[in-house]
């Protein structure tokens, strides 16, 4: 069967740039053959009624009075569905990709689950963050909701990088790289640029940072004591069956505390490399790796309000050493 439309999550707090990156998106060439949903914690749209603007006969539709990651995860299946039946209906071909713009208080993590109801439609998944260099989020009162959507991006698009010094700059740049190093992060000055690195689809390798100026930041350091990044190193005699029981052991352990998992793991036959991915504790359909591949077997977690102490106690058949990332 063949791959469905790429799904598209837009996240990022409230004035980060999310609308203003998808009239971007909506204006270009690459445009063609893609549906909007707008989701906004309102009774008024506004900005549904923006890119009304901007999208040029294309599909748009809206979901209002209520947060997407809550109370709309019903309607938004639904609303997916009648998209794609009545492209089929009107005898269009697919839509390439079906982007959804989430409220700013969205969290990542409910919307990816509420999309198994989906799994017919063999949708490809890519979550784009907006984080806004001139707020950082990650230094005010909204860290709890901003560390949610950057940990769970495929992609991370700094924004607003023309009302900052490059000093802050850099420093936004470090804190995205610091609270997600699984993502991509787009740090252009060009708008046009900037959009088409936003919405390329993520690649299965490690993640590629750009930077237009080829500059060497420091490494990057957490903002916040509360989110931690581990990595933990898979015995290669790990079985296939056992290292599926340790994953949903620690997704069982952390619970809401898990915010994001990408593992390396032993396939079912000794040779095979098998990608694993979670946002939250919903992981994606295992991704069987090229025999070529020379990637060590290995996992990164990104969590919260958790110790190594806490990873190191998670019941596993075969030994994984736990390091600080």
């Amino acid at each position: 069967m063949e791959n469905g439309p790429q799904f598209i999550i837009v996240s990022g707090m409230l004035g980060s740039g999310k609308t203003t990156l998808l009239e971007g998106l909506l204006a270009s060439e690459s445009a063609t053959d893609t549906a909007i949903i707008v989701n906004e914690a309102g009774e008024i749209n506004i900005d549904g009624a923006v890119l009304s603007e901007s999208a040029r006969g294309m599909s748009l539709a809206t979901l209002s009075n209520g947060c997407v990651c809550c109370s709309l995860t019903n309607d938004l299946v639904t609303t997916v569905q009648d998209l794609v039946e009545s492209r089929r209906t009107s005898g269009q071909s697919p839509f390439a990709r079906i982007v959804l713009e989430c409220s700013g208080l969205s969290r990542p993590g409910p919307i990816v689950s509420s999309l198994q109801e989906l799994s017919d439609l063999r949708l490809r998944l890519h979550l784009v963050t907006t984080y806004d260099c001139s707020r950082p989020s990650l230094r005010t009162g909204e860290f709890e909701d901003a560390v949610a959507q950057l940990a769970a991006a495929s992609t991370i698009v700094l924004t607003k990088v023309d009302l900052v010094s490059s000093a802050r700059r850099d420093e936004a740049f470090e804190s995205a790289a610091a609270a997600n190093p699984l993502a991509r992060v787009v740090n252009e000055f060009s708008a046009s640029v900037r959009v088409r690195e936003a919405f390329l689809p993520p690649e299965s390798g490690m993640p590629i940072v750009l930077n237009e100026q080829s500059r060497q930041p420091k490494p990057p350091r957490l903002l916040h004591p509360r989110v931690r990044v581990f990595r933990a190193k898979l015995d290669e005699n790990q079985s296939w069956e056992a290292t599926l029981d340790w994953l949903e052991n620690l997704a069982g352990a952390l619970g809401e505390r898990l915010l994001r998992i990408k593992a390396i793991v032993p396939g079912d036959n000794g040779s095979d490399r098998v990608l694993l991915q979670s946002v939250g504790t919903t992981f994606s359909a295992p991704r069987r790796l090229s025999p070529n591949t020379t990637a060590p077997l290995g996992a990164i977690v990104i969590a919260t309000d958790c110790g190594r102490q806490d990873l190191e106690e998670i019941p596993v058949e075969h030994a994984v050493t736990w390091f600080d990332h």
